[in-house]
């Protein structure tokens, strides 16, 4: 179903997520790297399934991504 993605996805994941492995993220951006739409992946060493030690850094990251994707705005 990827190729019916028509927006930007933006993916999270701690190496420490015991609930869902790191590979399923990493897999994941590959194949929407490979169908085209814009995507991000970040990976957080070592924390868990909430991200909750890198909890603000992914919240800053999901607002930069939607004021470029949905408003259109650039980063300064």
């Amino acid at each position: 179903y990827l190729q019916d993605i028509s927006g930007p996805v933006q993916l999270h994941h701690g190496t420490g997520d015991h609930s869902v492995p790191v590979a399923f993220a990493e897999h994941f951006y590959e194949r929407l790297q490979a169908a085209g739409p814009p995507a991000e992946l970040y990976i957080y060493e070592g924390d868990n399934h909430n991200i909750s030690a890198n909890f603000s850094t992914a919240m800053q990251r999901s607002i930069a991504f939607f004021d470029q994707h949905v408003k259109g705005e650039i980063a300064k």
